[in-house]
Order: structure tokens, then sequence, then C-alpha cells
């Protein structure tokens, strides 16, 4: 509510201290900022104290724009301005900050301002003065506890930083960080191939935001989706060696077998999991290959001899995984794989970044292509 005209300017700070419901206020100190004729503006420091310790606990500041006219002091709510220091220091901020503009510290220099405490830096100053002497193992230890209480998405912060930072031990900590965000989709996949809640569409969303899992036989995932009119593929992927296309269609990680066996003739067939998927990519293939001359016109992207891989099921026995094998050899221009074998390229992958690289070890899934360089 208005205050009527008579009132005057100290009626108006006194309102303004009895807005504060915080039971635990202590000292009340204010300041006119601006004294009218019509517009006023006021600043209240607030001291809160903490009652169970009977102490200073922190400062709130407030700034208030009040306007006078005949009918009385209206204030304005909406040009309130509240800091507070129980967090983020943001009243002591501003006084350091005010502090070093008036007394010329700042010079002609330009940007952001960060305020630290004056005891604060001194014990920053003699860190720094200190990690010479440092030895590296606890040089990185520090590192980890630094790194912990950054919370910045600045780039550029993090760019400029690196720009000064020696060739070696950049290249540790980005290979140190791919290799944390790597290992972290690597797990995620683990779970979303044991889960049988799993969806198709989850598989299709976690692959797509790491093609790496799919191995460095591809450089390249393909945004379009879709290359014919009546198909939406769920992948297309550059080959590394020759550049060609390949079509990469992923399914759910059932736990079924991906093969029958037929007692009566000794032999395996695909299980009615497996079929529609092959089904599915031999209509792919056809279909792509029928528009080539339209996808070469229009995308300069030749789809010659394009094959397909399809993703799907789990490895299951031995039996199982030879069969498989033998079912891929007779194929022609599409290859199964099932999705402990895709994990085993992730786990390739992961193993560069790990310098876990050895000549003699074995290809992940039993293809010399799967091995990254």
């Amino acid at each position: 509510m208005p205050l009527p005209p008579e009132n005057t300017l100290e009626d108006v700070k006194v309102r303004i201290t009895q807005t504060n419901k915080n039971p635990n206020i202590g000292k009340v100190s204010q300041a006119v900022l601006k004294d009218g004729p019509r517009a006023f503006k006021i600043a209240t420091l607030f001291e809160i104290r903490d009652s169970a310790k009977d102490e200073f606990h922190h400062y709130s500041l407030r700034i208030d724009h009040i306007t006078r006219n005949k009918e009385g002091w209206h204030a304005r709510p909406d040009r309130i301005i509240n800091l507070d220091d129980s967090k983020d220091k943001e009243v002591h901020g501003l006084y350091m900050f005010l502090a070093a503009v008036f007394g010329d510290e700042l010079g002609d220099q330009t940007g952001e301002v960060h305020v630290v405490p004056d005891a604060q830096y001194a014990r920053i100053e003699n860190l720094a003065s200190a990690l010479p002497e440092i030895a590296d193992d606890d040089k990185l230890t520090l590192l980890k506890q630094l790194i912990t209480n950054i919370d910045s998405s600045n780039f550029d912060d993090f760019k400029s930083l690196f720009e000064e930072t020696s060739g070696p031990t950049l290249q540790h900590i980005a290979t140190a960080s791919r290799l944390v965000e790597y290992q972290a989709a690597f797990d995620e996949m683990k779970r979303l191939i044991v889960d049988p809640s799993t969806t198709e569409t989850m598989l299709q969303k976690h692959l797509e935001k790491n093609p790496w899992m799919f191995g460095s036989e591809y450089s390249e995932l393909l945004p379009r989706r879709t290359w014919t009119r009546d198909d939406e593929l769920d992948y297309m992927l550059r080959r590394t060696v020759d550049g060609y296309l390949e079509i990469i269609e992923i399914k759910t990680a059932f736990s079924d077998a991906l093969f029958i066996y037929d007692g009566s003739h000794d032999c395996y067939y695909p299980s009615a999991k497996l079929s529609p998927v092959i089904g599915q990519v031999m209509r792919y293939i056809e279909e792509v290959e029928r528009h080539r001359d339209h996808i070469i016109a229009q995308d300069e992207v030749d789809t010659l001899k394009i094959r397909a891989r399809a993703i799907v099921g789990r490895d299951g026995t031995a039996e199982q995984q030879a069969t498989l094998r033998n079912f891929n050899a007779h194929l022609h221009r599409i290859e199964v794989i099932t999705f402990d074998q895709l994990l085993r390229i992730a786990e390739r992958v992961l193993s560069v970044f790990q310098g876990d690289q050895s000549e003699s070890a074995p290809s992940p899934d039993g293809f010399d292509d799967d091995i990254p360089f």
C-alpha cells in the first residue's frame, strides 16, 4: 500500500525495513542513493544472524525504487534488486568490484571481473608459487580437486586455457576426456542390451549419439535417413576404406536363439525373429539400387553395390555363434552381427584410448576390418 503524501522519506525507510520478515535480522543500515524530487532509490543492508549460535551469518542487500507524487509514496516492486551472501556472496562480490573500480585497480582493462576475497587470493598465490616444487602425482591430485569444483559451460574459457597448455599434456587431457565419455557410453550400452524393456528406438538413439561404437570401419554417419520414397533407414554410414555407403539396420537385443535346429535334416535355419530382418534389409538394398541414378544426380553419392549390416539379438551358444558365421558366409552383401559383437567392436575402440593395443590381440568378432587403427 502507498504511504500518504504527508509521510517523510524516513517513514519510507522504516516501511522498507518492515517488509523483511526474516526473524534473524540484526543491524540494519540504509543509504539514499537517489534523492528525489520524484524518484528515490534506497539501499538497505540487513545483517542476518545465526540464531543457534547468536553470531553474524551473512548480509542481505535490497535496493528499492520509490516514486512520489501528489497522491503519496509508491514502491516499484518490479524494480527491486535483491542481493544475498548466504550462498554466492553476491553482496561481497559487488563490494569488491566497486572497490576495485573506484580504487583504479583495473586500469584500462576490459572484460569480465571475477571477485576473489583477499584471504582466498592469498592462498591461491601461495599455491601458485609452490606448484613448481610439487610432485607430478600431487599436481594431478590437485587438478582433480579443481576440476570437480569447476562449473562452467563457457567453451571459450576452456579453449583459451588449453591453447597455453603444452602438447603432451594437452594430448593426455584430450585422450582422458574422450575415454571417460566413451566409457560412460559403453557402460550405458551394456545396460541397455541386458534390460528387457529396452526398445529398438532407445538403441537407435544411443548409437546415433555414439557412432564410434560401429568401429573405425566407418568414417561418417550421414544425418539423412530417407533415400527412397517409402523407406526410412536406421543409419547410412560411409565406409572408411572406399568411401562407399553401407546400410545399418538396428533391431532389439533379444536373447532368443537366432537359429532353429532341424534335427531331421541336421541343419540350422533362421528363426522367426531373424528372417524378417533379412527380408527387410534385402528390400532396402533393392530400393536404394533402383534409385541409384536419382541419388547420384541429387546427392552426388554413388550407391553402387551397396551393402547392409543388421545388428540383432545376442551371441547365444557356441553352436549359435558358429551358425551365424556360416550364415554370413553364404549371404551376399548382407552381414548379421549381434549386439555382443557390437560391444566387442566398441571395446576395441576403448582399448586404443587405454593404450591396450597389441598386434597379437584377436579381432573383436572375427573381422579384421573392425580393428580401429
